[in-house]
């Protein structure tokens, strides 16, 4: 039953981000689920708690697999490349907590968080006032 819960809270996840954001005040919307899911994936991660770490898992997945339909949308290969990554280090936490193999997961949270880095610097300018935009 529990199982099927987590399930079901990564569909609708997955749903909820399911079109291709049109805007970039869209596209930061779905990025700032990044940060949360993120903690909470860690949390889960250190207390080996399978459901909470597919949960999470599945949301960054979804949240990376609409970055990766913004970037394709707009033609920058590079970000599209990165989004691609990310999602399938996410998928394959969500994979990895399900067998029960913690000690693999850091290698893919190298994955997703590795990417966020390169295409913040390649693809996020600061502005002056504070805050970011998209170059």
């Amino acid at each position: 039953m529990k199982l099927f819960l987590v399930t079901l809270l990564a569909a609708f996840a997955i749903v909820g981000f399911a079109t291709v954001p049109q805007t970039e005040q869209d596209y930061e919307a779905a990025m700032k689920k990044v940060l949360p899911a993120q903690g909470n994936l860690k949390k889960g991660i250190e207390a080996k708690d399978a459901d909470a770490v597919k949960k999470e898992a599945a949301v960054l997945e979804a949240v990376f697999k609409l970055s990766e339909d913004f970037w394709k949308a707009r033609k920058v290969q590079d970000a599209t490349d990165w989004s691609i990554m990310a999602k399938q280090g996410a998928a394959e936490i969500g994979k990895l907590a399900g067998e029960g193999a913690w000690d693999k997961i850091p290698d893919a949270q190298k994955k997703v968080g590795g990417t966020c880095t390169a295409c913040h610097t390649a693809h996020r300018e600061k502005l002056p006032e504070g805050g970011y935009k998209i170059k």
